[in-house]
């Protein structure tokens, strides 16, 4: 008595390779998707005031000035406060760099980009004081 195999159909063995091709491949393509429609609802990559709020407190303003270039480029301007003060610094450090090399006019422009900056930041002109303080600039 001998057992007899069963032979195996070649179509069967095909479209089970077809199902685990199907399978493997849709992980990825699943995976894929998941993260573009994730990123499309919201822009990651944009400063909002809370992360802004807590360079300022940390006195990252280098990350800080990269903020409002990132906001910027992403064309956010739900923070336009943060992003005038990010200009009040840029504008003190240039003016510092200027002072320093006595360029006078180039001074004179990163005055004008400070006053400008001042005005529009509304509450958040309490922090030019230590702005001014950590580059060694006088109140005007």
């Amino acid at each position: 008595m001998k057992d007899k195999k069963k032979k195996t159909d070649p179509v069967n063995v095909v479209l089970d390779l077809i199902i685990i091709i199907m399978i493997i491949a849709m992980i990825p393509v699943g995976f894929i998707y998941y993260t573009s429609k994730s990123y499309a609802e919201k822009p990651s990559f944009s400063q909002d005031a809370q992360k802004m709020g807590f360079l300022l407190e940390k006195r990252d303003y280098a990350a800080f000035i990269q903020g409002r270039y990132i906001n910027f480029f992403n064309g956010d301007t739900s923070t336009d406060g943060y992003n005038a003060l990010a200009d009040y610094i840029e504008a003190d450090f240039k003016l510092k760099i200027y002072d320093a090399k006595n360029l006078g006019q180039k001074a004179a422009e990163q005055t004008d980009i400070k006053q400008k900056a001042l005005e529009q930041m509304g509450q958040l002109s309490v922090f030019t004081g230590q702005v001014d303080e950590m580059f060694g600039i006088e109140k005007e």
